[in-house]
């Protein structure tokens, strides 16, 4: 009983500081909006352009459809007993738990626990092909953002100081980024793993780390299924920023695309943060701190097409939670032949 009345305390004042986080995210967002009033004739315009609505939900529609792919593809590349169909339904319930949680955390942990139920003796696999699945997001949306601001020039649109000096770091931790992730895939091969069992022979017989170092083995030697899955988190990547680009348009706002794909990349890492629920008010803040500059749009402006892009995408995780709703089979650990027929 004790232990139980600790854990809804803690659950409790967890769910008051996320309230707490995201109301003074919020306010800070639009406390420094002069005409406020311009919100709401934003989102009424919105209401009057279903074109750009209907776009802006088939877009971030396909962002789950390329995140199902993407992580379904290093599943069977480990050789993890999923059907396709399975991962797609815990995509969609994950996007419900992301909504009210900090980052991705909430849903990434209901994907794993759902998966390991399903295939017992596997969860470092699991866990790893997880990672593996985030580090092919960083490379997709870490590419696009450098070919963004430095090849087709957003960096350039700009003349304030702080806009560029965010780029310019933003720039350095993607490209620190991408090399480490390159080295770390670079350097997993039996050579390699077997100078550093040599060297470090107690840390690297250590059954977690030669766990994680196999798995990354495996994933290099079958490189035609990463690549397969960096094609898919292209596809992710540019679907989710294209709800927001829909999202401005909407509103009647006109913005090139390479200045969306160039802050879009920021404003995603930025309201991944776990410091406000679903990234409010942080993902408002920096969409219009990047884009009113860049663009020449009105603060108002902003911060309406990035709740409504948010928007876009609370609907799919409102589909999520009615779905969960309906059906709670994906949380069951039946007999994996028995879910195949069914499935299928």
């Amino acid at each position: 009983m004790g232990m139980t009345s600790s854990r809804k305390v803690k659950a409790s004042l967890v769910f008051l500081i996320k309230l707490l986080g995201t109301s003074l995210f919020l306010y800070w967002a639009f406390s420094q909006l002069e005409d406020k009033d311009s919100l709401w004739l934003n989102f009424k315009a919105a209401l009057r352009s279903p074109g750009w609505l209907l776009l802006g939900l088939l877009m971030s529609g396909l962002t789950l459809v390329a995140a199902t792919l993407r992580w379904y593809i290093l599943l069977r590349a480990q050789k993890i007993d999923v059907s396709l169909l399975y991962i797609g339904k815990l995509t969609l319930i994950s996007a419900m738990f992301n909504i009210v949680s900090f980052g991705t955390a909430a849903g990434d942990a209901v994907k794993m626990i759902c998966v390991m139920r399903r295939n017992p003796g596997k969860k470092i696999i699991i866990t790893m092909s997880l990672m593996t699945d985030h580090l092919v997001g960083f490379v997709s949306g870490g590419v696009i953002f450098l070919l963004a601001t430095w090849g087709f020039g957003a960096i350039g649109e700009t003349d304030s100081m702080p806009v560029r000096q965010a780029f310019i770091a933003a720039s350095i931790f993607q490209g620190v980024g991408l090399l480490f992730v390159f080295l770390m895939f670079g350097t997993a091969t039996s050579e390699c793993l077997g100078k550093f069992r040599q060297k470090l022979p107690r840390i690297a017989l250590n059954k977690h780390i030669m766990s994680v170092s196999e798995t990354l083995r495996k994933f290099r030697s079958r490189w035609r299924a990463v690549m397969i899955s960096l094609v898919a988190s292209f596809a992710l990547s540019i679907t989710y920023y294209l709800a927001f680009y829909a999202s401005l348009g909407t509103i009647g706002v006109n913005v090139p695309m390479h200045s969306i794909m160039a802050a879009m990349p920021v404003v995603d890492v930025v309201s991944s943060l776990p410091i406000s629920v679903s990234g409010l008010g942080v993902r408002e803040k920096t969409f219009e701190f990047l884009l009113s500059d860049m663009a020449g749009i009105q603060p108002s402006a902003a911060i309406s097409a990035s709740l409504i892009g948010f928007m876009f995408h609370l609907f799919w995780g409102l589909v999520g939670g009615l779905y969960l709703v309906m059906d709670r089979s994906v949380f069951s650990a039946k007999d994996r032949a028995m879910l195949s027929e069914q499935e299928s």
